[in-house]
């Protein structure tokens, strides 16, 4: 089996966290990009998640799988892009979640910073 665990470029401080992968309870750790593990043939319950600090998990996601013998499964993980949204795990392409809360919050950053210049340049040109 193999799991691709993939980030978002925008959300680039993801990069300092190291992704864990919970196979039927025993923890192992992952790492961006393409994991291999062997399995033998059977079910499995997959979870995902990155470690924080609040919320302790970023990401959770979870797939029961069934392997078959010879079988090769490939699987994609996408970190969210907004904290407190859950993981996408499955086959590929999956879908960033959490997208419409981080570009909400991009947009009102924005206009937070855009705001600021206008009243600083209003404030220099009062005191003209």
């Amino acid at each position: 089996m193999t799991i691709d665990v993939k980030r978002h470029w925008l959300s680039f401080m993801l990069a300092m966290i190291t992704p864990k992968i919970v196979i039927n309870g025993r923890q192992m750790l992952g790492r961006w990009g393409r994991n291999t593990i062997p399995l033998p043939p059977g079910q499995y319950h997959l979870h995902v998640h990155l470690p924080y600090l609040l919320p302790a998990r970023i990401g959770p996601a979870d797939l029961t799988i069934w392997l078959q013998p010879g079988m090769a499964l490939e699987l994609e993980y996408r970190a969210p892009m907004w904290t407190y949204s859950r993981g996408a795990l499955g086959p590929a392409p999956q879908p960033w979640n959490g997208m419409g809360c981080a570009i909400t919050s991009l947009v009102i950053a924005g206009v937070g910073v855009a705001l600021l210049l206008v009243l600083i340049v209003a404030v220099v040109v009062a005191a003209a």
